[in-house]
């Protein structure tokens, strides 16, 4: 359990590290995982492709019903003993291509807020499909996203793998869409996504060796420097204990003075925030919970249509930097939308 908990911080770490480089920085550091694609025609027949570096080379053309077909070997002569993702690769008439437009909050959640609507998106349901959906386009004037979405039918994949297994070819890590980077998955497997990329160990390691020196130095300088501070005053203290003492209480009850005057001026009454909501939100949303930080506000509810409350409260004079907090789910109870938005409040509103 400890070593789990270990690993799944070293991986929020890293990945918050690397989601701060540069873009051209990023790709010495994390590298493509190869794949064996294998593609599968109408006439029993097996076109197998290596796909490294972004690039997709053929392996050659089989037939599962020949009698030297062998998968183990053909795979070991392609992979040359490298660790690989074996990938189902379905052609482009086997997969159905669409794009729609979502509110620009939801970007982050593409995948996840496309699962929940994708009885309404496309012909298929949530539980019968095969999906990816990327944002292509931001449009930041109208606040919207535009994003592929490809759908292929649960059935046809499941038929292709069991076609596939029946000639001996093991279970396959990726389903993916020839000529796009789409990589297709059911809603349940999308919240244990395969990772495709693997960490590139000499420059990572360069670095992380690099970024604890540069902890390591300006914090032992620090602890130096706070002994020497703490000794200065010791020191002091011992020639005038009592005066500093009445002093660090005068100081604090200053601080604590000038604490309680700010906030009466900028935190808004409770009252008023709750009357804002009730005239703004539609009738369609319930709200089951606020939470006030300062001008930090959370809102709890469900709502019919929860994506259209970002536009609505952003339109408002009295909130500002609206988002999601979290993606939205549908309520087994009530067959509505649950939503969690946190927004800033504005203290100079009427």
């Amino acid at each position: 359990m400890l070593l789990h908990k270990l690993k799944h911080f070293f991986n929020w770490w890293s990945e918050g590290l690397l989601r701060g480089l540069p873009s051209p920085l990023r790709q010495l550091f994390r590298a493509e995982q190869p794949r064996l694609s294998l593609q599968l025609f109408p006439d029993n027949s097996l076109k197998i492709y290596w796909r490294q570096d972004s690039k997709l080379l053929d392996r050659g053309h089989y037939r599962l019903s020949d009698t030297g077909f062998d998968f183990g070997r053909i795979a070991k002569k392609c992979a040359k003993n490298r660790r690989y993702l074996l990938e189902l690769l379905l052609d482009r008439n086997q997969a159905l291509h669409l794009q729609h437009s979502f509110p620009e909050s939801v970007q982050e959640n593409i995948r996840q807020v496309v699962g929940y609507q994708i009885d309404r998106l496309t012909p298929f349901a949530a539980d019968a499909a095969y999906f990816d959906a990327r944002v292509t386009r931001h449009e930041r004037s109208r606040k919207e996203v535009l994003a592929d979405i490809f759908v292929a039918p649960r059935q046809l994949v499941d038929r292709l793998k069991e076609q596939l297994g029946a000639a001996g070819i093991p279970a396959f890590d990726l389903v993916s869409v020839l000529d796009t980077n789409a990589r297709l998955l059911t809603r349940q497997d999308s919240l244990q996504m395969v990772p495709t990329q693997r960490w590139s160990r000499i420059p990572l390691l360069f670095f992380l060796g690099a970024l604890i020196l540069a902890l390591a130095v300006p914090m032992a300088y620090k602890y130096r420097r706070v002994g020497q501070v703490e000794n200065a005053i010791a020191k002091v203290r011992s020639e005038s204990s009592s005066q500093l003492e009445v002093r660090e209480k005068l100081l604090a009850a200053e601080d604590a003075l000038h604490f309680l005057q700010e906030r009466r001026q900028r935190s808004p009454v409770t009252l008023d925030i709750v009357e804002r909501l009730s005239n703004e939100i539609p009738r369609h949303t319930w709200l089951e919970r606020l939470e006030l930080e300062g001008d930090n506000l959370q809102i709890y509810g469900e709502s019919e249509k929860a994506l259209t409350l970002i536009d609505t409260l952003e339109d408002s004079s009295a909130f500002s930097k609206v988002s999601f907090k979290s993606p939205v789910t549908r309520s087994r109870e009530s067959g509505m939308d649950k939503f969690h938005i946190q927004a800033h409040l504005e203290t100079g509103h009427d």
